[in-house]
């Protein structure tokens, strides 16, 4: 194969986020296409190297001289996200990876430090992407090694240069590489000594679960996203002031031996409650104005339709559509209870049977209960 910084192919075949790509640079001049090659060589070079392959159907990306870089890479990624809608676990993420190909995820929102910690700890691990993680089910990782995007004046964060990995001085891209560990990141700069610290189940799912693309379209999203947190013991954010500090922190934690994850139960949905996709386009589900005082205790209530739950230390997590709704006391052994349906009054003896009793355990039942229908997580049959 010609070499591609050399402007003899105006046509280049790329793999990244487990699909085929071609990146035609054929209306630019030979520096320039030399130069738009040069920044995407890693994902020219997946294409010749074994890695995982989720979309086979080649989809062209255009450079051209009025189009930025930081363009050109977000309607690759803003692409591959819609090919790979519903299919993959799909994470607003940096991920790295050790020479073993155990792989670390950087979880935080847009502006949050994902792309500076690429920068900076990549330098002695492998790069597999700055922004996207494209996690299959068995925790392997298709690679996106685009240019990283890096905010050029703090004051205007779209504005972003895109150097190549190479010319960062990144690690080598590994075509496979598996999920390891998993942190959220947390900048603060009162911070004196970065550290690791553990984090609960739920609170983890609710930190990771705006930086996911379609989980609810992915069977047993939620749990996967569980099992996803828990990669090697119990979910963790990184706590931070500057992420040069942290170099030996995350190189003992990626390297350390598994610890036992926490213990949740999956509570998926079965074909006849499964919310369907013209469901959550449709009204807001949120819209009930039923309060307590208009129950009677022969209503009888079931769950409505939802995307996928986890029950874990009292709690229930309820994934609907993209909404997630935690749920806790008498609004959890409401939900847990409601199915496949019950009256209000017997709904009320299981929570007081869960939680005991109480003197106004009617009323605070029926309370929660008119609060679960107004959220959409409950349902009149």
């Amino acid at each position: 194969m010609s070499d591609p910084t050399k402007g003899e192919v105006r046509h280049l075949d790329m793999v990244s986020m487990g699909c085929r790509w071609v990146l035609d640079v054929s209306e630019l001049d030979e520096a320039p296409a030399a130069e738009t090659a040069a920044r995407w060589r890693r994902c020219i070079d997946l294409a010749g190297r074994s890695t995982p392959i989720l979309d086979d159907e080649p989809q062209t990306v255009r450079a051209t001289a009025t189009r930025q870089s930081y363009d050109l890479s977000r309607e690759l990624t803003r692409t591959g996200l819609v090919r790979l809608r519903g299919r993959v676990t799909l994470l607003h993420a940096a991920a790295l990876a050790d020479d073993s190909g155990r792989a670390l995820a950087l979880v935080a929102p847009s502006g949050g430090g994902k792309s500076t910690a690429t920068r900076v700890l990549g330098r002695a691990l492998g790069y597999l992407s700055d922004e996207t993680l494209v996690l299959l089910e068995d925790h392997a990782i298709a690679p996106h090694p685009k240019p990283p995007s890096l905010v050029v004046d703090p004051a205007d964060r779209w504005r972003k240069h895109e150097p190549s990995p190479d010319e960062l001085g990144l690690g080598p891209t590994p075509g496979h590489a598996r999920l390891a560990r998993l942190l959220t990141l947390d900048r603060d700069t009162d911070v004196t000594e970065p550290s690791i610290e553990p984090v609960g189940l739920i609170d983890q799912l609710l930190a990771v679960l705006p930086e996911t693309s379609s989980a609810w379209l992915v069977p047993d999203g939620l749990d996967r996203l569980a099992r996803a947190v828990t990669v090697g013991g119990a979910p963790a954010r990184m706590r931070y002031a500057e992420v040069d500090t942290c170099h030996d922190l995350v190189r003992e934690h990626l390297a350390a031996p598994g610890t036992a994850p926490p213990i949740w139960e999956h509570l998926p949905p079965d074909a006849t409650e499964q919310l369907t996709t013209e469901q959550v386009t449709g009204a807001d589900p949120a819209t009930s104005q039923v309060s307590g005082a208009d129950l009677d205790g022969a209503d009888r209530l079931v769950r409505a339709p939802w995307s996928d739950a986890i029950a874990h230390d009292g709690e229930v997590l309820v994934l609907a559509g993209p909404r997630p709704l935690r749920l806790a006391g008498a609004g959890a052994a409401l939900w847990l209870g409601a199915r496949p349906g019950h009256t209000l009054d017997e709904l009320t003896d299981v929570v007081v049977a869960e939680l005991g009793e109480h003197p106004d355990s009617g009323a605070l039942v029926r309370a929660a209960a008119a609060d679960l229908l107004r959220h959409g997580v409950l349902a009149l049959a």
